[in-house]
């Protein structure tokens, strides 16, 4: 099972407002040591919006930008775009260079402009834009993170105690094309890694969805992984997700089905009693489409058996 592009923002982008501090430790530590983390940092998503809505150059997925200090005291910008496309785009480089100069535009500070590929394709790796026109040359190189290259450093990642770490683990598992017993397999050795850190609770619960969104499953393997973390959790005598919860998310989901059930029974309802009305009527007035449309299963079965005996419209609607 696959999540859509339009589906893999909000996870994504979670994961940067939580741990932003903590990717440039594990993926870019050169740079960690740049930054006046006592000065805290900012996320301005509402101003990248601003600056990028109206760019007609491709799709993004994800793309954040973070105001920073650094030790020299200065202002600074760091532009994240994480981006899952899988072939060839030859519009990426020009994107990253559009975006970094509107952002140099809007606020003349240093910016920092970094790609983060999660995809499957090894040879992909875009890091420069070039324009050149009657002598005049624009490049502009700007840094990777590919996630494939992590592969090579299981060990560490799992050894770590950056929670990053086991974000890109996650990722790593979701790039492998395995069949659903196996994903499930390692959708539960990611939670026992997970859990034998001594991680705080919140960030436990946070890399839970995580992993569970960037690695869902069919229903019934759903279900056996959860059998699973709850044999796990009496093993390892720890409780991240109480069995009151559990009950309750149990019950939500039974709730969610019964309700949709009970949705489309109505929807059908409606659309049957509109047919009937049509073929006995012709036409039917506005007003009593709105009636029809908010009212519930058993008002509508009483309509309907209304049809075959009125000759008006008002007989079938009368209260």
């Amino acid at each position: 099972m696959s999540n859509s592009k339009s589906d893999f923002d909000t996870p994504w982008k979670k994961i940067f407002d939580l741990y932003f501090e903590q990717f440039i430790a594990y993926c870019w530590p050169e740079k960690y040591l740049e930054i006046d983390w006592q000065k805290g940092y900012k996320m301005l998503d509402k101003e990248l919006n601003k600056i990028t809505k109206n760019a007609p150059i491709g799709n993004r997925v994800v793309d954040k930008l973070i105001e920073i200090y650094r030790k020299s005291g200065e202002e600074a910008y760091v532009l994240i775009h994480l981006e899952i496309q899988g072939n060839y785009d030859k519009k990426f480089e020009e994107r990253m260079y559009v975006y970094h100069y509107r952002l140099w535009d809007s606020y003349r500070k240093p910016i920092a402009s970094l790609a983060v590929l999660i995809d499957r394709d090894e040879r992909w790796r875009p890091s420069t834009y070039r324009e050149t026109f009657w002598g005049t040359k624009i490049e502009m190189q700007f840094p990777i993170i590919k996630l494939l290259d992590y592969r090579v450093r299981i060990e560490e990642l799992k050894a770590s105690p950056n929670p990053f770490a086991m974000v890109i683990l996650a990722q790593l598992a979701a790039l492998e094309k395995h069949p659903f017993e196996a994903q499930l397999k390692a959708k539960i050795n990611l939670i026992r890694w997970l859990y034998k850190h001594s991680w705080q609770r919140e960030d436990i619960h946070t890399l839970l969805i995580f992993i569970d969104w960037v690695l869902a499953l069919p229903e019934v393997f759903e279900l056996r992984c959860r059998e699973a973390i709850g044999i796990l959790e009496e093993e390892l005598h720890v409780d991240y997700i109480p069995s009151f919860e559990r009950i309750a998310i149990q019950k939500g989901m039974q709730q969610g089905i019964e309700q949709g059930m009970q949705q489309g029974m109505q929807q059908g309802e409606s659309t049957l009693l509109l047919r009937l009305l049509q073929r006995k009527f012709n036409d039917v007035p506005d007003n009593y489409r709105q009636r029809i449309q908010s009212a519930n299963t058993e008002t509508l079965l009483t309509w309907a058996d209304r049809v075959l005996d009125s000759k008006t419209l008002e007989e079938i609607f009368k209260v």
